[in-house]
């Protein structure tokens, strides 16, 4: 599948080392740094860092679910879920494939979507007990990944692409080569947005005809 080239509508440098998660609760964006070990609410029309809530352990991707922030931690990959007001740790979960590198992370009326970058796999598990409801693979590991009405979107870091996935058949219709390289994901009822781990920036791209809001 030969990738289209994806065209940048907006880019918002921040200040960060190790980018990592990244969702969108409906206002903000929100994204996560392995550095200084934080998770930040950005206005993505000023630019400007509205709230800080500090999370030791970030690793790879981070979701919203219940008004509540759900960040990816830990050398297993567990869930750490916090509230975004306080700050508060709520409660820890365990990663459901503990010895699998779990990158995606994406809670959705359906379920929540789990990205497994060694595996090149998705699974859906049901949020109240994390059981499994349908599991596919994907063409490339997954670095991040957000959900669209039919579509599932990720993220490939090393391949610097983004990459649509059909959810009625699990089938890759579609990738996009984006610049710098993509980590966390997600989407704003009209844009993708990701992580650019190379250049530490926020970047949104516009795929038409393919996401829909």
């Amino acid at each position: 599948m030969m990738p289209f080239a994806a065209q940048t509508v907006k880019d918002i440098p921040v200040r960060a080392i190790k980018l990592c998660g990244l969702t969108w609760s409906g206002d903000v964006l929100w994204f996560s740094e392995a550095v200084s070990n934080q998770i930040f609410a950005l206005d993505p029309v000023t630019a400007e860092v509205t709230h800080r809530i500090p999370c030791p352990g970030v690793r790879t991707d981070l979701t919203t679910l219940d008004g509540r922030l759900i960040q990816v931690v830990g050398e297993r990959r567990d869930l750490r879920v916090i509230d975004p007001a306080t700050g508060a740790e709520l409660d820890t979960v365990a990663n459901p494939r503990p010895d699998n590198l779990l990158c995606g992370l994406e809670a959705t009326s359906d379920g929540i979507w789990f990205g497994y970058e060694d595996l090149r796999q998705v699974d859906l598990r049901d949020s109240a007990d994390l059981s499994l409801l349908a599991s596919f693979p994907v063409r490339y590991s997954v670095a991040g990944l957000t959900v669209s009405d039919n579509y599932l979107v990720y993220a490939d870091y090393q391949n610097a692409m983004i990459n649509v996935v059909d959810l009625e058949d699990h089938r890759d219709v579609a990738s996009y080569s984006v610049a710098g390289n993509p980590t966390g994901v997600t989407w704003d009822g009209s844009r993708i947005w990701y992580c650019d781990y190379t250049t530490l920036q926020l970047r949104a791209i516009e795929v038409p005809g393919i996401v829909k809001g």
